[in-house]
């Protein structure tokens, strides 16, 4: 690896920025208990994945509704319903 970089080589590509906005990142903040930030990246480390990028992945399942409330009413009634 050089310890210099000579940028000004470098052109600038055609046109304008095409961003997603929908599909961007946006930072933010969030206030977690830091038992379940420990064990989220504990489980992050045990699947070889960064810890933020395991919580993206639980909170798309969640939105997505792949994810379910074992306690929600709705699904003890559809479990009572199907036994």
């Amino acid at each position: 690896m050089k310890k210099e970089y000579n940028l000004k080589k470098l052109k600038k590509r055609p046109g304008s920025v095409k961003v997603d906005k929908d599909a961007a990142k946006v930072p933010i903040s969030i206030r977690l208990d830091g038992s379940e930030l420990a064990d989220l990246r504990t489980e992050a480390e045990r699947l070889g994945l960064p810890y933020q990028t395991l919580i993206g992945s639980i909170l798309h399942r969640y939105v997505a509704g792949e994810l379910v409330d074992r306690n929600s009413p709705d699904l003890k009634k559809l479990l009572k319903d199907v036994s």
